[in-house]
C-alpha cells in the first residue's frame, strides 16, 4: 500500500511521553491532508503512506523533528492600554490574539503587571517528544 500523494483522512491522538494528551481528533472531526512532505510530521507522514483504512498505528516523533525551534520572536509583549477593558487575563490560561488582519494565534499569558501582558506564542510542544495514535478512515485522489 503506498498512499502518497493521495488525500487521507485520519483521526489521531497526540500525546507526550508522560501519557498528557495535547491534541485528539476523533472520528467525528477528523482531519483530511495530502499524504506528502510537509503536511505532517515526517513519521507521522510515513505511517500513513503505508496504512490501509481501519488500521490505527502509533508512531514516536523526536523533539528534533516535531515542530519549529522555539523562538523569542514568538513571545509578545503588549501594553495593557491595547488590550479591551474586560478581557480576563489569567497567567498560564490560553488566549486567542488577533492581529490587525483579524487573524488569531493562540498565545499563553506568561506575565501581567500594571503597564504590559507578556503573551508566548511558542507551540506548548516545543522541545518535547510526540506520540501520535493514528487511526486511517479513508483514501482518496487529490482533486
Amino acid at each position: 500500500m503506498d498512499n502518497s500523494g493521495m488525500m487521507v483522512t485520519v483521526a489521531y491522538k497526540g500525546f507526550f511521553d508522560d501519557g498528557s494528551v495535547f491534541m485528539e481528533t476523533g472520528e467525528d472531526a477528523p482531519i483530511s491532508f495530502p499524504c506528502l512532505e510537509g503536511w505532517m510530521p515526517p513519521a507521522f507522514i510515513d505511517a500513513v503512506r503505508t496504512m490501509v483504512p481501519g488500521q490505527v498505528e502509533t508512531v514516536r516523533v523526536s523533539a528534533g523533528e516535531a515542530y519549529e525551534e522555539r523562538t523569542d520572536e514568538r513571545v509578545k509583549v503588549v501594553s495593557r492600554a491595547d488590550i479591551p477593558e474586560g478581557v480576563r487575563l489569567v497567567v498560564g490560561e490560553m488566549v486567542n490574539l488577533e492581529a490587525p488582519s483579524g487573524q488569531t494565534y493562540p498565545a499563553r499569558l506568561i506575565e501581567l503587571t500594571e503597564k504590559s501582558a507578556t503573551f508566548d506564542m511558542n507551540h506548548e510542544a516545543i522541545c518535547k517528544a510526540l506520540n501520535f495514535e493514528i487511526r486511517l478512515l479513508s483514501v482518496e485522489e487529490l482533486r
